[in-house]
């Protein structure tokens, strides 16, 4: 279960940030597909400590991507709050990056996503 919940919401993270880069900057809609975002990526970096396909029993290195979302989206809404929008951009867009790493890491062969993909 733990698994799809991060499977979905990292679905959602790309389908978000997608459109949220993509759209106007500071509008309303910005700022709420915003907090949806970071909504998700909650559900994507949290319930990622309790994955270990990798290392059974054990965190991974991966894991640590998790830290560095926290950290970003921390840094993020600070500089927002702070009217630093440049700052803010560059560690949405880094936090979007990563979490595309990431989601690559986990098409690897002998993961979840491969499995379901059918190329194991």
């Amino acid at each position: 279960m733990i698994v799809w919940v991060h499977f979905i919401a990292a679905l959602s993270v790309l389908v978000l940030g997608g459109i949220n880069i993509a759209a106007a900057k500071g509008t309303p809609r910005h700022k709420a597909m915003g907090w949806v975002w970071i909504g998700a990526m909650l559900l994507v970096t949290v319930p990622s400590y309790w994955i270990r396909e990798t290392q059974p029993g054990d965190l991974s290195w991966i894991h640590a991507l998790s830290v560095v979302a926290f950290v970003s989206m921390a840094w993020a809404l600070i500089a927002i709050r702070r009217g630093n929008v440049k700052a803010h951009a560059r560690a949405m867009t880094g936090t979007m990056v990563g979490a595309i790493i990431a989601g690559g890491f986990a098409l690897a062969p002998g993961r979840f996503i491969s499995e379901l993909l059918g190329y194991a």
